[in-house]
């Protein structure tokens, strides 16, 4: 592919154009690059001190790859689709690894936009790669993707859309519509992630049952979903629906413990707690929903609320700010959901229990169900697509 506007893209790692061809899915070299990878992430000791690269490190091994490739090599014979430009969000640092990684298993050749803030970890992860790729046996890896850096550019973005085989673009709905106007080949497959709006969904009795060192490592792991990203990754955790079938007090020993729990590891400022008084007054102004506002000293703000409406993902809540719903019975949660309903996070639940929920109502909203603390795990299935089978070609005889 050529690319007119080159010179004005900053190339960190690979080159423009990419000279490799696509291969099969879980092609071997592919997989043992993953391996080599996920080994030099963890013994790396810059690496220690970010939690979301060494978990990358520790998904990328190979058993974790063969595992997943069990889901597709026995189905057909599957060929990357040749050219993949992946746009990562500018708030989720590990974000465009992951994408990089469904690109390359899928058999792709990649183009990966990394986000224009220099995080840390991405600069150790792309060291990483280099020194990897210099390796006799993985040369030829470094033919098959490059990472780029421009200034917001139509013209540039137009540029690189106008030759490739499929996009994943991560990213708000105002970066999506702009890259659906520019000209792609008629074959080329789009994959969008929106803005999409999480909850978690918790059952008060089982909540009560737990010792107390079982309740503070559960609302650990609700803090890891919330506060690790800001609220801003789309499948962190906004609003809180209680199924109370218990007394309020245990819903306030939880919040409670979550307050310890931010006043010890979360850095908390001026300027977040003005975010917060913002986002609070334009929530207050955007919806018809009547709420409480609680709080104690601004890490944590509840806003709480009797309104069972799908108006509850128009209140924008981040930097530990939670809207608040009760209701009895967990079937009532459909009253709920919109389109816009990513993840739930369930405790106190099965899942199958949500399950049969969304298929019996015929819900168009949620697309994923998983235990909270599990909020930020991402694989090949996301937003209801299979990344790795969408980005592959089925060759049927």
């Amino acid at each position: 592919m050529s690319i007119k506007n080159s010179k004005k893209i900053k190339v960190v790692l690979g080159s423009i154009p990419i000279k490799g061809k696509p291969t099969i899915i879980f092609e071997k070299s592919i997989v043992n690059f993953f391996n080599e990878l996920s080994i030099n992430i963890k013994k790396n000791k810059r690496s220690m001190d970010y939690s979301d690269l060494m978990t990358f490190g520790f998904w990328c091994r190979k058993a974790n790859i063969i595992k997943l490739s069990e889901n597709y090599l026995e189905k057909n014979f599957m060929l990357g689709r040749g050219n993949v430009l992946h746009i990562a969000p500018s708030n989720v640092p590990m974000n465009f690894a992951y994408s990089f990684a469904f690109g390359m298993l899928s058999g792709n050749c990649n183009i990966v936009r990394l986000p224009s803030k220099n995080f840390k970890q991405i600069e150790i992860l792309c060291q990483i790669i280099s020194k990897i790729c210099k390796k006799s046996k993985f040369k030829k890896i470094l033919n098959k993707f490059c990472f780029i850096k421009y200034d917001k550019s139509n013209e540039i973005s137009s540029d690189l859309s106008r030759d490739v085989d499929a996009r994943l673009i991560w990213g708000g709905d105002e970066t999506i519509r702009q890259f659906k106007m520019y000209k792609t080949p008629p074959r080329c497959i789009d994959l969008s992630f929106s803005d999409r709006y999480s909850i978690s969904v918790i059952k008060t009795s089982k909540l009560a049952k737990l010792t107390n060192d079982e309740r503070r490592n559960f609302v650990r792991k609700f803090y890891n979903d919330s506060y690790l990203m800001d609220q801003q990754g789309c499948s962190s955790p906004q609003a809180i629906i209680w199924i109370c079938d218990h007394k309020k007090e245990i819903i306030n020993k939880f919040w409670n413990i979550l307050h310890d729990i931010v006043k010890l590891n979360y850095e908390k400022d001026l300027s977040i707690t003005n975010k917060k008084i913002s986002l609070i007054a334009k929530s207050a102004i955007k919806t018809n929903i009547n709420f409480k506002t609680e709080f104690k000293d601004m890490r944590i703000v509840r806003l709480r609320t009797n309104n069972i409406t799908p108006e509850i993902e128009k209140i924008q809540c981040h930097f530990g700010t939670f809207t608040e719903i009760n209701i009895k019975k967990i079937n009532d949660i459909k009253k709920l959901v919109s389109r816009k309903f990513q993840t739930v996070t369930y405790f106190g639940f099965k899942n199958t229990e949500l399950e049969k929920i969304i298929f019996k109502n015929g819900i168009t909203g949620i697309d994923r169900i998983v235990p909270i603390g599990r909020a930020h795990d991402i694989g090949p299935i996301w937003d209801g697509y299979d990344i790795i089978y969408t980005l592959a070609r089925i060759i049927g005889s």
